[in-house]
């Protein structure tokens, strides 16, 4: 028996052995080695002159400096010639729909804008126009660097639930088809004397159902609330939309307090949120401008998060949001490129330079906020607002293979602080590759899985027959 015993524990102790022991782990289907790579990892500030490895499932196997072990045998090796390796950026506010409607408004604040998009274009947009659209922005973004995006979908206004539900599966199969990775942020219900919470539900529980029963697809990361609380003038708003994160265990994200025309009104609501429930460490404050400490400081006590869009706060004359003061309250933040209607460009490097340069005239001072700062809060910052960070937002083993190659060569040649060059020159024309799951995505700027000309022409197309 001894001897029986003793036989098991020593085969038991080789798969073990097997099974975590890198020699022994299955070869990667993908290395990229000769690059220089910035993990954003914690305590890994500085850059690793290596390779990645990627696995078969499109995870991250090895990360190392120096070359790849002659014993690792990838189905392709691609030689990064010394470019920069970053992880993919993550934008934690987006409307990819509105990737359509570009330039609009450029003499108007918030109000205005939103009078425009809204009500003389969205309003006359169906389902299969927001369908291209979703699939535009969400091309766009790719083409940008930009591999996993929040998606702020536009509802519909239709009279019924059924259509409504169309607009967001319509917006949902153009994301899904683009390659992007997404979190679907469904439009709820406005609360009003013919809308009932139950009603709201429904249509909830309906689509959430919608989306269990389409095939398991890995870019598609979770389905949020796309708050309205801030925009209805109804207690039952904020009542709702707490229920049913409650129920379905659901974030939320709420654009709040972000123009200066209407903030004292805005401000008043914070009291719905919290009697609600709807203040909780799911909800996310999207701009989150105009706050006071009251406000600052229950927000951090719960665990509440914002995302910050430098971009369209500049473009619409929202304000500049104190992120120095939030990171020292204790405020989780996320950096989103917002809308191509808003923020014209999807494009991350503009955004980080805008929101850094708005940091510094805001407090006269270059040393607030850092480079590097600014990359973190695009990547892993952006990835732990979204609670994906166990998935995303650094190149660890373990996460998601994506990424951008950058060439370096207009970045300069001094590089004492390498991710200064990066945020503050590098652009879309500097980027040679980017990768999601492992798989390249775009090449060279050009996207290697769907015809961007074709895209944008049916856009148009169709933007132009509202007229």
């Amino acid at each position: 028996m001894a001897r029986h015993l003793s036989i098991l524990f020593r085969r038991t102790f080789i798969l073990l052995a097997i099974a975590t022991c890198p020699s022994f782990a299955a070869n990667p289907k993908l290395i990229i080695r000769n690059a220089r790579i910035m993990t954003m990892a914690a305590n890994q500030r500085e850059p690793i002159n290596g390779y990645l490895a990627i696995a078969s499932d499109g995870s991250i196997q090895a990360v190392a400096p120096g070359e790849p072990p002659a014993s690792l045998h990838a189905d392709k090796i691609v030689d990064a010639h010394g470019d920069f390796m970053i992880p993919g950026f993550i934008s934690a506010h987006s409307h990819l729909w509105q990737a359509a409607y570009r330039g609009l408004a450029a003499d108007k604040t918030l109000p205005g804008w939103i009078d425009d998009l809204y009500g003389k274009h969205a309003s006359k947009a169906s389902p299969e126009d927001m369908y291209w659209f979703a699939l535009l922005g969400s091309l766009d973004h790719l083409e940008h660097g930009v591999t996993t995006a929040y998606n702020f979908t536009y509802g519909g206004r239709a009279k019924t639930a059924d259509l409504n539900n169309q607009f967001e599966e319509a917006q949902f199969r153009g994301a899904q088809e683009s390659g992007i990775r997404f979190v679907h942020s469904y439009s709820p219900d406005r609360m009003s004397p013919n809308i009932t919470i139950e009603q709201a539900r429904t249509r909830l529980k309906t689509f959430l159902d919608w989306t269990a029963a389409q095939p398991p697809d890995s870019h598609f990361l979770s389905v949020m609330i796309g708050g309205m609380t801030a925009f209805n003038n109804t207690y039952q708003q904020a009542v709702m939309e707490a229920a049913m994160m409650k129920e379905f265990h659901l974030g939320n994200q709420t654009h709040y307090i972000e123009a200066p025309d209407d903030q004292g009104e805005q401000r008043s609501k914070f009291r719905w949120m919290q009697e609600s429930g709807l203040l909780n460490n799911q909800l996310i404050f999207g701009h989150f401008i105009h706050a006071d400490d009251f406000i600052l400081e229950q927000t951090a006590k719960v665990g509440a998060s914002m995302s910050w869009n430098p971009l369209s706060n500049g473009r619409l004359a929202s304000g500049t949001a104190d992120i120095p003061k939030y990171l020292k309250m204790g405020i989780r933040v996320g950096m989103g490129v917002d809308g191509e209607a808003s923020a014209d460009l999807a494009d991350p490097f503009e955004n980080m330079r805008t929101g850094l340069y708005a940091i510094h005239d805001k407090y006269e001072d270059a040393t607030v906020m850092s480079p590097y700062q600014v990359l973190w809060l695009h990547t892993m910052g952006s990835a732990d607002v979204l609670n994906v960070k166990d998935k995303l937002g650094s190149l660890e083993p373990g996460k998601f293979a994506d990424f951008l190659l950058i060439n370096p060569k207009r970045l300069g040649v001094s590089l004492e602080d390498p991710y200064a060059n990066l945020v503050l020159i590098a652009a879309e024309r500097d980027i040679d590759s980017v990768y999601v799951g492992g798989e390249v995505m775009v090449e060279h700027n050009q996207l290697l899985h769907h015809d961007l000309d074709k895209v944008q022409s049916e856009s148009d197309h169709r933007v132009l027959a509202q007229h």
